[in-house]
């Protein structure tokens, strides 16, 4: 091959490389389902978690209709093997119980989740935040339910930790603002201490619900319903950033939110992708997970975030 075909063919090479990779970071602007008829079918899927190096998924599955009441559902994990998502199983402590919402602590040692498991303290059982560890032979060991104050007699949701091993998480205990409200309660070596409600800044007087916090702790998005910039009567994804330690007045994501119920944000922060669990519309009694490019999202929102007058 003589060197102006060689240089042409090389050329040519790296040309369709570049446009390759532009069509994926344009299509990672849209969001797309994730794994459809794998992880995303027609079952509900909702509440994904993943490792660090994102090759780990675990998210919670019901086979009845959302919106409906009195689903089940049970936690289920996937592994990516040479590019591959695996057939999902169910994990070895889910199943028998209704449990969901599961999150993965930042050294995948330790796995928060929530369940309406009989427990042995004396609050009446109900959605509660539940903790299991991995034992020496990287097996997940024996569920435990976190105490009171964690715990309330209501109902807890979306716990999710930071970096820093606080925890974040949403109730409708008493004392809140409104129907459902976001709560911090700071690690204090192996414990946490006395949860703190994030405020009126975040909370209202509406409800306020699944949340996902950045890894240091300095942005928050979460399911809020009945605000007037609502699209969705069930829920519609919020952002809001800490600045000089004062969250920043929460905006609608609108590029996401839909008719339908929009909530369980999780962010890869190394791979800039958002997952996210949409029922799409109002009339729609499934859910799927979807996945799209987090950094235009991010930049654009930061931007025009501003502090509460």
């Amino acid at each position: 091959m003589n060197q102006p075909i060689r240089f042409y063919v090389l050329a040519s090479h790296i040309l369709l490389l570049f446009l390759a990779s532009c069509e994926n970071e344009s299509a990672l602007q849209k969001s797309q389902v994730f794994e459809l008829g794998n992880i995303s079918t027609e079952a509900v899927e909702y509440s994904t978690t993943f490792s660090k190096t994102g090759s780990e998924v675990y998210f919670a599955r019901s086979n009845g209709e959302w919106g409906k009441g009195g689903m089940k559902s049970t936690i289920y994990y996937s592994q990516q093997e040479n590019g591959k998502w695996s057939t999902p199983q169910v994990v070895s402590f889910s199943g028998q119980y209704n449990d969901s919402d599961p999150h993965l602590s930042q050294d995948g040692q330790s796995l928060y989740f929530i369940s309406k498991r009989p427990a042995k303290d004396t609050l009446p059982i109900s959605s509660d935040i539940w903790v299991i560890k991995k034992e020496g032979n990287n097996q997940w060991g024996t569920p435990n339910k976190l105490s009171v104050p964690i715990n309330s007699e209501k109902s807890e949701f979306s716990p999710r930790t930071d970096q820093y091993g606080n925890l974040y998480f949403a109730s409708t205990r008493s004392g809140g603002y409104g129907q459902g409200d976001l709560y911090v309660a700071k690690r204090n070596k192996d414990s946490f201490v006395q949860p703190i409600n994030l405020g009126p800044t975040i909370n209202t007087e509406q409800g306020e619900w699944n949340l996902e916090i950045s890894d240091n702790g300095d942005l928050l998005i979460f399911e809020a319903s009945g605000r007037e910039q609502s699209l969705s009567p069930y829920g519609d994804f919020y952002i809001s950033f800490k600045l000089n330690e004062q969250w920043s007045v929460p905006q609608p994501i609108k590029e996401i939110n839909t008719t339908g119920s929009d909530l369980y944000a999780d962010i890869l922060e190394d791979q800039q992708l958002l997952y996210y669990t949409s029922s799409d519309s109002l009339k729609s009694t499934n859910t799927n997970i979807y996945v799209m490019g987090w950094d235009a999202l991010y930049n654009n929102y930061r931007e025009s975030a501003m502090l509460p007058k």
